[in-house]
């Protein structure tokens, strides 16, 4: 294994205690991780550009500023990747369509900029999916991005860039966004922790809209300890985010206390009796719940709404809002979207305004009910996807007509939800958790997340293609 594999093996909390040991420095660290994208990407295709000309100038700032003493905190020097639907000074937001490879940003994101203000290192924009709506395609401006576990198999999208790099170690942590489960859901086929925040906990202004209701911002990382520190550095400091009801950042400094005494409710219904969830996931939460009581939790059954109420409720209130958003193209300019993600967005305009307050008032509902089942438990467990990745393209397949995820009941609470690996099949592939709990409690489903990570021991496994010796 090579100087440049042993680094990416690394987690981002690690590589932040020895880069303010000056162990390690920014710049050897940025020229690593650019090496590596060199190397591995034309393979994966999770990057979609790069600003490695800046991002070595910014490492070099942050490494003189270190020498100095001066050090901005835990993503002080740390190369970050961020999706192709946020805006990034200086490179294009494309969100993978091709007429938009021109569209370059003017100024960063909210969250760019925190990250920024942090320390962060920005190597790039990463892969997604067109709009965010459209799956894997394989006739599109870019390669379609691949799985590092199989490069056979699909990374699920939309944040799929992102997964893809923290797991083949082409950068410390990255930034996705997710709708309906496009955080979690990578995260889980691709291995890595992903955190879907409380629904404006972190800043979208910047961000390419798609559904403004439901829209956030979160990071993805290794650990669920590198995700913590990431969303420390995140939190929103937008009027209209910081006035909500509730709001207040997470307060990262108790995630290794441990989860004794934490009432930990499993929403058994939403899993147990499909016939679509495989068997490896169903082996994995047994495990992982026998884990957690090791740990001291205190495990319970809950129900919840029947989950496909979540569903229909969610679409009826996302698919209008996305169709707005992009009405005004859709009309004009047909020709500009794939035929996929056409007909997709199109599909909004299927909901009437009557479905749409309906469904606004069932959302009320639905969310008001989890909250009454949280008086009696601190944190929701429930598996991320009901199998392990799929090939890839899957989605035109007939697997494609199963709804694989388990994500989009939090989408339409605002609820935090965090995606860990909780194991991995006999053929080597992750299968992934999902932690939920109230809003803006991020802290506490961080914490729960953590414990468990460490009590399973799984993050010393990678990709194989991740510890390539490239030479």
């Amino acid at each position: 294994m090579s100087l440049s594999s042993d680094i990416a093996q690394l987690s981002l909390a690690e590589l932040s205690r020895r880069l303010r040991a000056k162990e390690i420095s920014p710049l050897e660290l940025t020229k690593t991780y650019l090496d590596r994208i060199a190397g591995l990407d034309q393979r994966l295709h999770s990057f979609n550009s790069l600003r490695a000309e800046s991002a070595l100038q910014e490492a070099s700032a942050a490494e003189q500023a270190l020498v100095r003493g001066e050090w901005l905190g835990p993503l002080h020097g740390v190369p970050i990747g961020i999706k192709d639907l946020i805006d990034v000074a200086g490179l294009p937001t494309t969100a993978q369509a091709v007429h938009r490879r021109n569209a370059i940003a003017s100024e960063d994101a909210g969250v760019v900029a925190s990250l920024k203000r942090a320390g962060a290192i920005i190597l790039g924009k990463q892969a997604t999916t067109e709009y965010a709506v459209s799956g894997t395609q394989f006739d599109l401006g870019w390669p379609p991005a691949r799985n590092p576990w199989n490069l056979d198999l699909d990374p699920s999208s939309s944040s799929s860039g992102s997964a893809i790099a923290v797991a083949a170690g082409l950068c410390a942590g990255s930034v996705g966004t997710e709708t309906a489960g496009s955080i979690r859901d990578p995260a889980a086929w691709c291995g890595v922790a992903g955190l879907k925040p409380t629904d404006a906990l972190v800043s979208r202004k910047g961000v390419l809209p798609l559904s403004r209701s439901m829209d956030c911002v979160g990071p993805l990382a290794w650990t669920v300890e590198d995700c913590a520190l990431m969303i420390a550095s995140m939190v929103s400091t937008d009027t209209d985010d910081i006035l909500l009801r509730g709001f207040k950042s997470p307060d990262i400094s108790r995630i290794g206390e441990g989860i004794r005494g934490l009432r930990v409710g499993v929403i058994r219904q939403f899993y147990e009796g499909d016939p679509d969830v495989d068997q490896d996931v169903l082996d994995a939460m047994e495990n992982t719940l026998a884990v957690v009581q090791e740990l001291g939790g205190r495990v319970s059954s809950v129900r919840l709404a029947d989950f496909g109420l979540y569903g229909s409720v969610a679409r009826n209130i996302t698919w209008p809002e996305e169709y707005a958003e992009h009405r005004a193209e859709l009309d004009a300019y047909p020709e500009r979207f794939h035929p996929v993600s056409r007909s997709r967005l199109q599909d909004g305009k299927t909901v009437s305004a009557a479905d749409y307050i309906d469904a606004r008032l069932r959302q009320a509902a639905l969310t008001e009910e989890l909250a009454g089942v949280m008086e009696d438990v601190d944190v929701l467990v429930l598996p991320t996807m009901k199998t392990p990745a799929q090939i890839l393209g899957y989605e035109m397949t007939e697997m494609g007509e199963i709804e694989l995820s388990l994500s989009r009941p939090f989408n339409l609470t605002g609820s935090p939800a965090l995606a860990i690996c909780n194991g991995f099949t006999a053929t080597g592939l992750p299968i992934s958790m999902q932690i939920v709990g109230r809003k803006f409690e991020d802290d506490t489903v961080l914490r729960a997340g953590h414990s468990v990570e460490q009590a399973l021991g799984l993050r010393s496994r990678r990709p194989a293609l991740a510890t390539e010796n490239l030479g």
